[in-house]
């Protein structure tokens, strides 16, 4: 799932490994402003890619986190796609 809001641009994904866990990807600003730094790693530094992980639960208080953050201005900026065939990256 690919989450662009004026908080900042995500991507979800299920790992494999775990069916709980899920990686979160995006740029190192979007990712601190919201997560603790000391859990985010780098994936690829050509295209200023980071990610953490997060169990279902800690996503879903994520993802509220930015619904109850965007205002009648951000609506509009505000989208969410679940089709990533454009890249995969397996965790």
């Amino acid at each position: 799932m690919k989450i662009s809001s004026a908080i900042g641009e995500f991507k979800i994904l299920q790992t494999v490994k775990n069916r709980d866990e899920l990686l979160v990807l995006g740029s190192w600003n979007d990712l601190v402003r919201l997560f603790d730094s000391s859990r985010t790693f780098l994936v690829n530094r050509a295209e200023n890619l980071f990610g953490l992980y997060l169990c279902k639960q800690e996503c879903a208080d994520f993802l509220t986190k930015i619904l109850q953050q965007i205002d009648n201005q951000d609506s509009e900026d505000f989208r969410i796609e679940k089709n990533l065939t454009e890249k995969r990256y397996l965790a």
